[in-house]
Parts: structure tokens; sequence; C-alpha cells
């Protein structure tokens, strides 16, 4: 389990020491796929390690429709603003795979790293790429109509390997939809134009950028 901890950058610069202590104080505890584990604007103090599965952030407007802003793989750690001090979740978080996830006390967390200057660091690090990210989503959902959206998505997903672009294990039609804050359809009738434009080509293990994506469509 120790090793595990060593997988999340904030916690390399721990002695085993402090990364037991997390274990013992902390709880680790499993979820199926679909389990709330945070609920927007929950009073909650604690900070989650996901050491295996996969989870879905998501905020929920005043019509019910929910706006997908990220989603987690095994390695990631989120409610990281419980390390700063109580307040309310900003989002709400759902596995989408069965989990296994570290629970660890806000304040206890917090009295372990200010020990660590360069897990400090990186706490900021984190902090200032989700925040430049949700301004970024922020933007899009403003300025942008939902090609421009779902445009900005494939490049955030997208990776590049022996000369080729793509997005490997595709989210599904709702998920992209909840993404860039549209309709399943709507997405599905833009893929639809894309593939008849030789711009992609899809498929459940991946989508394939075969060409760069026109600003406007």
């Amino acid at each position: 389990m120790l090793s595990q901890l060593a997988q999340f950058s904030i916690l390399q610069p721990l002695s085993d020491a402090d990364r037991q202590r997390l274990l013992q104080l902390g709880q680790v505890r499993t979820a199926p796929a679909g389990h709330l584990l945070i609920g927007e604007n929950e009073a909650s103090t604690a900070v989650y390690f996901l050491l295996s599965g996969e989870a879905r952030v998501f905020i929920t407007g005043a019509d019910g429709r929910e706006a997908t802003v990220n989603t987690l793989k095994a390695g990631s750690w989120f409610g990281e603003l419980a390390i700063l001090g109580d307040g309310l979740r900003s989002a709400s978080v759902v596995t989408t795979a069965p989990s296994r996830l570290l629970s660890v006390p806000g304040p206890l967390l917090r009295g372990i790293l200010v020990r660590y200057p360069e897990a400090t660091e990186r706490l900021l690090e984190t902090l200032g790429r989700r925040i430049r990210g949700l301004t970024e989503t922020v933007r899009g959902f403003a300025l942008g109509d939902v090609y421009q959206r779902l445009a900005q998505l494939f490049g955030e997903l997208a990776v590049e390997q022996d000369g080729e672009r793509f997005i490997p294990d595709p989210p599904p039609q709702r998920e992209l939809a909840a993404r860039c804050g549209a309709s399943r359809e709507m997405v599905a009738r833009v893929l639809r134009e894309l593939r008849k434009g030789g711009y992609v080509q899809t498929s459940r293990q991946r989508i394939v950028l075969k060409k760069p994506l026109p600003a406007r469509f």
C-alpha cells in the first residue's frame, strides 16, 4: 500500500513513516460504479486519493442538468481545497467504475505537508493547473458553441503515438455531451459531420484525429 501512495506526486516527498500515518489515520474504502463520493455544496473535510478505478467530477445547474468538468483515473486525487480549510464542496464526484480510495482528513494532511516544502509546492502547482483548466472550461461554456467545446475537449484528451493523434478509450457520447454542456444527440451529430469531412475516425477503442479540426464547423 505504501508503494501505491508514492504514485501521487504530492505524497512522493513524504517519508514512509508519514505515508504510513496517512494509512493508519485515513480510511481505505471501496465503491461500486455509480457511487457518489462527494456531493456539490456538501460540507466535508476529506481529501481523496484514487488508488484504482475511475471517477467523474461534475456540477449541476439550476435546471438539474449536469456538466462534467473533469474525469479522474487511478493516481488522481481530489478534494484538495479541504487542505486549505473548511468549506462547501464546489462539485460532485461519482465513480464510473469499481474503485478503491483512501480518504484522509484535510487538517491531518495539511499538518504533514507543511513539513515538506516540495510537497507544498506541488500542491500549489496542482491548484494552479486546476484553476486554469476550470477557467478554460468556463470560457468554453460561455463563449463557444457545442462544436468548439467538443473540439477543445478532444484536444485535452488526445495523445500522440507513432505519428498518430488519437483519443484512447474515448468516453461514451453521453459523457462527452455532459462535458460539453450539450445533448447526446447534438454530440452525435457533430461527430457524424466530422466523420463525413474526414476529420475523425471513430471506434470503441479510440477516436483518431485524421487531420487538424477546423476552427468552425
